[in-house]
């Protein structure tokens, strides 16, 4: 009986260790969550800084194109 009770503790301790490691690797799994979220929200700045500028480039750029296609003489005949 005391062999079956010791075995009990010991798989009762193992299992409380292996919880313990288990919560540890969800605060870690929690803070790299933030970490990437924190990084993402940077990409997604970023991302919306170049939207931005391509937008601008695009309308130069169509702004230019009848400027250009003025200046180019027609061809000799």
């Amino acid at each position: 009986m005391e062999e079956r009770l010791g075995r009990i503790e010991r798989d009762v301790n193992t299992l409380t260790s292996d919880v313990t490691a288990m919560k540890d690797d969800v605060t870690a799994l929690k803070k790299g969550q933030a970490d990437i979220m924190n990084t993402l929200t940077q990409v997604l700045q970023m991302l919306a800084r170049i939207d931005g500028r391509l937008d601008e480039q695009r309308a130069t750029i169509n702004a230019l194109i009848p400027t250009r296609i003025a200046a180019v003489p027609p061809a000799a005949e």
